[in-house]
């Protein structure tokens, strides 16, 4: 029973010298990757500015295209818009009356 107890202390030590040296590994791939890293987004970033007019024409194109089609799609509400414009006119050009006393 006592071996039991043993084996498991040792696993467990075990455990935590393999977990210590894994994370100690891993921080110094991460050291040694970072200016890699860097480096990735600096070109990244480089190609992003190339590509931003491309991007902000195309959304310029985009804003175009789906505007007209909303513009289309508003074409049904069209009577009710002159509708409503109508009343709107009515209610503004209609000559005050004097309040009687």
């Amino acid at each position: 029973m006592v071996e039991l107890v043993v084996l498991g202390a040792l696993a467990l030590a075990a455990f935590i010298v393999i977990g210590s040296l894994v994370t100690v590994f891993s921080m110094v791939g991460w050291v040694i990757s970072l200016p890699f890293r860097l480096v990735g987004l600096v070109f990244m970033g480089l190609g992003l500015l190339i590509v931003l007019p491309l991007l902000m024409f195309a959304g310029l194109i985009a804003a175009i295209v789906l505007g007209v089609g909303a513009l289309f799609a508003l074409v049904p509400l069209l009577p009710a818009i002159l509708l409503v414009m109508g009343i709107v006119w009515l209610v503004r050009h209609r000559s005050p009356r004097p309040i009687p006393h």
